[in-house]
């Protein structure tokens, strides 16, 4: 029994070590079609709930746009978390410094308890007036409040689970992590629809069993991977270890914040574009969150890449490979950008049919067919992620945050103050891929000019290393 453990945690090692020295591509594949799949089944989770809740009314729609903002919260608290302690989990591996990769790991875990609860505490305290400020009606709200109240319960279930997954991946094994998130998403997909409409012994709950369904899959996927985690992952737990550490947790949100913020804006922009768009009606306040859906499937895709780009990416940096570290994020970068380039053309061709997987309301058509031909020009844009993943893995928190608000705060937010109040609904539509256009360029700048820095940094020690060299020769 101890042998088989032993040879576990070795293999383990070797899977850990491989990301310094097995081919780009084929770690990039490894380490990111599991997280692909995996973030691709949340985005379905979330289309299929808009399914499901469209066939209850377009107050139900609108009522999971008003839910939107308040639900990248969530995520974003989590997110800081997760990414912060995965990047340095990475990094600290990759420099040979297991045993403060092995603290990082408790303290995320200590943190995660400690902010999940405070969280729930909170936005339970203000969940009324937070869904009113987000643009609920009086029609939409009984809806948006009966859906976040169990998402909120929720929460602590959904942050551990993304937190143990980012561990296991950050140790080398991005198979298993994706696979309790994958289980997850599954559970969801198969409870959600018998707990709206009430199957057999279980009554129809409405829109209310669209979130019991995520939080049961939740629990399913956090149940596989616990054990995983304790007993088969290389970490070695440790009491003292669970003791929060100032410097670990500064570390891990001097990384992990710009996740956070980015995801904090992506929910204030939500609001500004739910605002707008409930003035122009109700059935505009439903396309937007479709369009919202619709945005994720594609999102989903670059978010799994980044997910493999961060852990890779600090890894080859912490071991000083910043030739493999350009590798990674340029080839990932055009792996992103194909992907987009595909769901462009299909949105394009096909408009009407992608609308009609929501609804046959001809007032919901008619509106939607453009806003979603405008919209689609955001999928060309996603590469902006990868970026930000880049620099998290490197461990720069500067440039991570600023291309992480660069969408939404400075571009987007702006975009949608101004726009819709001027060119009506057209503007509200084309505030994204504006805001997605100049939020890539800005992050290619900053992207070039770093890997120069990587460059000149390369060069200095390749030119230490020979000066010793000769020095011990001429000794």
């Amino acid at each position: 029994m101890v042998g088989s453990k032993i040879k576990a945690k070795d293999f383990d090692y070797k899977r850990t070590e491989d990301m310094g020295r097995e081919k780009i591509s084929k770690l990039l594949m490894r380490f990111s079609v599991p997280a692909i799949i995996a973030s691709e089944g949340e985005a379905f989770y979330e289309l299929f709930d808009a399914v499901w809740c469209g066939r209850l009314g377009a107050e139900a729609l609108a009522a999971l746009t008003v839910a939107g903002p308040l639900m990248a919260i969530y995520r974003a608290i989590g997110a800081g978390i997760a990414v912060g302690s995965s990047s340095l989990v990475a990094r600290r591996l990759g420099a040979g410094k297991k045993n403060e990769a092995d603290e990082t790991a408790c303290s995320s875990i200590t943190l995660f308890f400690i902010v999940s609860g405070a969280a729930v505490l909170i936005c339970l305290s203000c969940l009324g007036f937070l869904l009113r400020l987000f643009g609920a009606t009086e029609a939409v709200f009984p809806y948006a409040y009966s859906y976040m109240f169990i998402e909120t319960c929720s929460m602590p279930v959904d942050f551990f689970l993304i937190v143990v997954a980012d561990l296991i991946r950050a140790q080398g094994n991005p198979t298993i992590a994706s696979a309790g998130l994958i289980l997850a998403n599954i559970a969801d997909l198969i409870w959600s629809p018998i707990l709206v409409f009430g199957v057999g012994p279980f009554p129809a709950l409405g829109i209310a069993g669209a979130a019991l369904g995520t939080l049961i899959g939740r629990a399913i996927g956090s149940a596989l991977l616990t054990p995983y985690l304790v007993f088969k992952t290389i970490y070695r737990f440790k009491l003292s270890y669970f003791k929060p550490d100032r410097k670990t947790i500064v570390d891990i949100y001097s990384v992990g914040a710009s996740s956070t913020l980015r995801m904090i804006a992506v929910s204030v922009s939500q609001i500004l574009a739910c605002i707008a768009a409930s003035s122009f009606g109700t059935i505009p306040l439903a396309v937007l969150g479709v369009l919202f859906r619709i945005n994720r499937l594609n999102f989903a895709f670059c978010i799994g890449l980044s997910q493999a780009v961060v852990p890779l990416v600090g890894y080859n940096h912490g071991a000083q490979k910043e030739e493999r570290v350009r590798e990674i994020v340029i080839k990932a970068m055009l792996i992103s950008v194909m992907w987009g380039a595909l769901w462009y053309v299909m949105v394009m061709l096909f408009p009407t049919q992608t609308l009609l997987l929501f609804t046959t309301d001809l007032g919901f058509l008619s509106i939607g067919k453009s806003a979603l031909q405008i919209f689609a020009i955001t999928f060309l844009t996603m590469s902006e992620v990868i970026i930000s993943a880049f620099f998290q893995g490197i461990g720069e928190a500067t440039p991570a945050l600023i291309i992480a608000l660069a969408r939404q705060v400075i571009f987007l937010i702006p975009c949608l103050l101004i726009l819709p109040y001027t060119l009506g609904l057209n503007g509200l539509w084309l505030a994204y891929p504006i805001a997605g256009i100049l939020s890539l360029a800005l992050g290619l700048i900053l992207t070039l000019l770093e890997f120069q820095r990587l460059e000149v940094r390369r060069g200095i020690r390749t030119a230490s290393r020979y000066c010793l060299q000769r020095n011990s020769q001429l000794e």
